[in-house]
């Protein structure tokens, strides 16, 4: 049987036959090599990395705590007797002096008391006494004297506990103040430890507040202070007290400025916002871009060393804009990364080309391509 092929067959089969060469031919042909015509190492293997050398700017820094106004003294004053309230002297709100007397509870029979006490240590002195002279005359021994004794120290006792019980039905300020808070009535009876009034002294009073553990060591008792309050006013104090100890919780050191105030008047709980001056630091402006964290989690920059060597250097915030942070703690001077720092290591020698710029202390607004900036670099 002869098959017979038209035209188009023979047109599809060339066109086969020329493919499979075509293949063939490119199997054979050897690949060109690749180069990278823009190399993120130098030709002896150092990374090069955009460096910034800053200089610092004298800058004042404060210390800056959220804080609130508080009492210099406050005093829960206590019911030390079982008894009814037959007075009240002063309302809440009153100033008082010390030894006011702010109410008063109902004595019952202690006034008696006192003067029985008296007269029973009257006697009892009189006893003690012609014991002492019968055993100097020999007419006494020994036993009758101590008894005579004891009787009159027992009397003594008694005389005082009688005193103090009357004195407990006066309430009285312990110091200038103002009746804060009353919690009794005309008429109200009182167990021994019920809470009768609390007196607070605004004269001078404080501002509290917790500074955190990193700042603590920069304040000291003595150092001058000022408080922001939430009503406007400015208020200047000194530093009086900042803890040894921070507290387990928040990991802060409760601290205190003391504020004359002669007036006595203040309230206490108000907002406020404690500011302690500091010496002059060395500061630079930056992009917030350019801060990392090292392995301890401290807030840091990667710089270089004289060696070109990859180092961190840790920093602390000073204050933030719109456009960039305040920092301290680089010294005067300090060489910065600020092109190509996520590719390379602490420790890791670098080629560093050193970026000029009329304004050293404002760097980083270049850093928001870092890779690109990082290639074109090597490139060029």
């Amino acid at each position: 049987m002869t098959i017979r092929l038209n035209k188009g067959h023979l047109a599809a089969i060339a066109l086969f036959i020329a493919m499979v060469v075509w293949m063939l031919l490119g199997t054979l042909k050897p690949e060109p090599e690749f180069t990278n015509p823009r190399p993120l190492v130098m030709n002896q293997g150092l990374t090069r990395v955009q460096v910034e050398r800053m200089q610092g700017q004298a800058m004042g820094r404060e210390i800056t705590v959220s804080a609130r106004t508080a009492a210099n003294r406050r005093v829960d004053i206590r019911s030390e007797v079982r008894a009814k309230v037959i007075a009240i002297h002063r309302q809440k709100g009153e100033p008082v002096k010390q030894g006011d007397l702010i109410l008063e509870l109902d004595a019952r029979d202690w006034p008696a008391r006192v003067k029985q006490a008296e007269a029973a240590l009257k006697q009892r002195q009189l006893e003690a006494q012609s014991a002492q002279r019968l055993r100097q005359q020999g007419l006494a021994n020994a036993a009758e004297l101590a008894s005579a004794q004891t009787m009159l120290a027992n009397a003594e006792a008694e005389l005082t506990n009688a005193r103090l019980q009357l004195d407990a039905t006066q309430i009285r300020a312990p110091f200038d103040g103002i009746v804060d808070q009353r919690s009794v009535e005309v008429g109200d009876f009182v167990q021994d430890g019920t809470a009768l009034v609390t007196v607070l002294d605004f004269s001078p009073y404080l501002i509290k507040g917790q500074v955190a553990e990193i700042e603590a060591g920069h304040v000291n008792i003595g150092d001058r202070a000022y408080a922001e309050l939430v009503n406007g006013d400015r208020v200047e104090g000194v530093i009086r007290f900042i803890a040894a100890e921070a507290d387990a919780q928040t990991r802060t050191f409760p601290i205190e400025m003391e504020v004359a105030n002669p007036s006595g008047n203040m309230t206490s709980g108000l907002t406020a916002k404690l500011h302690i001056p500091q010496p002059e630091t060395q500061a630079y402006y930056i992009s917030p871009a350019l801060l990392i964290l090292d392995d301890e989690g401290r807030l840091g920059l990667k710089g270089i060393n004289e060696q070109h060597q990859v180092i961190f250097q840790p920093i602390n915030l000073l204050k933030a804009d719109n456009s960039g942070i305040w920092i301290y703690g680089l010294g005067e001077r300090a060489d910065i990364i600020t092109v190509g720092q996520g590719f390379v290591e602490y420790g890791e020698q670098v080629e560093p080309v050193f970026h000029s710029d009329d304004s050293p202390t404002q760097i980083g607004e270049q850093h928001t391509d870092e890779t690109n900036k990082q290639t074109a670099l090597t490139a060029g």
